[in-house]
């Protein structure tokens, strides 16, 4: 009961320390707490393993579950990095039956002004409101075997680049895809001549691109910033796990560098 107590009064001293109800997380033995975050996490560290277990969703990276292993008593920590850079430190304590079991911290990213919530212009926009914007670009993709690959939208920001990739599945067979690799290539390739290449990664990605039959998935990639010079163009390349339907669908050097920085 001591420890009990001990526990409440610290956890009142953090809220009147300045930390807000997302910094403090309830954990129970029976049901998973799941925390969402602007962007996707890069790391996550437990204090003590041994009373808490916290991993990241494979699916939305941008998620972290959260769940005890065992009643405790006194507090632990959680610390989650995200990929645009910004830390969280969590205080956790077990509750039986919490009263909240999701916190999307993705409400941070807006100001309340009366009854209107207004973006902060100054804030990049998260992958998943990239992922809702409209498609804005209808010309470059690639269609074979009922499969259709359109890259709907880029979009630059800062230091970043955003391409947007939708893929429609009209064949019979589901289509099953790991991801995209982008590749800068020459536009004219000569034997006579060294042609250098070089493969972009990704520093975060939302959404999938393996699609049933009938459906249609949305992809979207955050890369460093690109410019292309005039002989050169990005390459998409899509290579069916198990399969032979692969793809490739080429980005045009006015296509990166007239990208905007509007959804």
């Amino acid at each position: 009961m001591k420890r009990i107590i001990l526990t409440l009064i610290a956890l009142s001293c953090f809220s009147l320390g300045g930390y807000s109800q997302s910094d403090s997380l309830k954990v129970s033995t029976a049901f998973t707490t799941h925390v969402i975050f602007p962007t996707e996490l890069t790391y996550a560290d437990l204090s003590n393993r041994e009373v808490v277990a916290a991993k990241i969703i494979e699916q939305n990276k941008n998620i972290l579950a959260v769940k005890a292993k065992c009643i405790f008593e006194d507090m632990t920590s959680i610390s989650a990095l995200e990929s645009n850079g910004k830390m969280h430190t969590f205080i956790v304590a077990y509750d039986q039956y919490p009263a909240t079991l999701v916190i999307d911290l993705r409400k941070e990213a807006t100001m309340t002004d009366g009854n209107v919530s207004l973006m902060r212009k100054s804030d990049a926009p998260t992958l998943e409101e990239v992922a809702a914007g409209k498609q804005a670009l209808y010309h470059i993709g690639a269609r074979k075997y009922g499969i259709m690959v359109l890259c709907e939208n880029i979009i630059s920001y800062s230091d970043m680049t955003y391409i947007v990739l939708s893929l429609e599945n009209r064949s019979s067979v589901s289509y099953n895809v790991t991801d995209a690799t982008f590749v800068v290539e020459s536009k004219k390739k000569s034997k006579r001549s060294v042609v250098f290449e070089q493969t972009l990664f990704p520093k975060n990605r939302h959404g999938s691109l393996s699609t049933g039959a009938g459906q249609k998935q949305i992809m979207v990639y955050s890369l460093d910033k690109q410019t292309l010079s005039e002989n050169q163009v990005i390459k998409v390349y899509l290579y069916e796990e198990g399969g032979q339907r692969n793809l490739e669908m080429t980005i045009d050097t006015k296509d990166i560098n007239k990208a905007g920085n509007s959804l």
